[in-house]
């Protein structure tokens, strides 16, 4: 089974450029070509831009991350970069599906952020891992992702979600 959300990335990519262009476009309309009473065109762009840090500040709460996921062969293969600022740093997880232990599902952010626990069997005891965000995972491509981490694991999670 492979996931990879490589054209939702790709989507949300272009939409904050497009939004950034909008928002600046706006201020110079606003500034340079709408005559307005200097008070009103403090509230307006006040307005707008308390708009455009609202939407920034969620985008950067829900910490999109571009998601690849490969559970064929012998190992399971997590690629995936946070989205929040401009070039995110490559992580990737490899792990031999015998080491594999098991998987916790945690919510955060007003359980609007889903992000995936992973540990591993090592000689010295079970690893756990950074949480990966799962944001924009589809619902369906997050019930397969479970489904294989469920079955990889041998029947092993913990069924928790915080």
């Amino acid at each position: 089974m492979i996931i990879d959300t490589q054209k939702e990335a790709s989507t949300l990519w272009r939409t904050k450029m497009l939004l950034i262009a909008v928002f600046i476009s706006m201020i110079l309309m606003i500034v340079f070509f709408i005559s307005l009473s200097p008070e009103l065109k403090k509230i307006i762009l006040g307005g707008w831009s308390l708009l455009f840090l609202l939407f920034y500040w969620y985008q950067y709460r829900m910490e999109y991350t571009y998601f690849y996921f490969s559970g064929n062969g012998k190992n399971l293969i997590f690629r995936f970069y946070s989205m929040r600022n401009f070039y995110g740093k490559p992580k990737s997880i490899e792990i031999a599906k015998t080491n594999f232990y098991k998987y916790d599902v945690i919510f955060k952010f007003f359980n609007k952020k889903e992000m995936l626990v992973l540990y591993q069997k090592t000689p010295k005891g079970i690893a756990k891992y950074p949480p990966i965000p799962l944001t924009l995972l589809t619902k369906n491509q997050k019930t397969e992702l479970k489904r294989t981490l469920f079955a990889a694991s041998g029947g092993r999670d913990s069924g928790k979600t915080h």
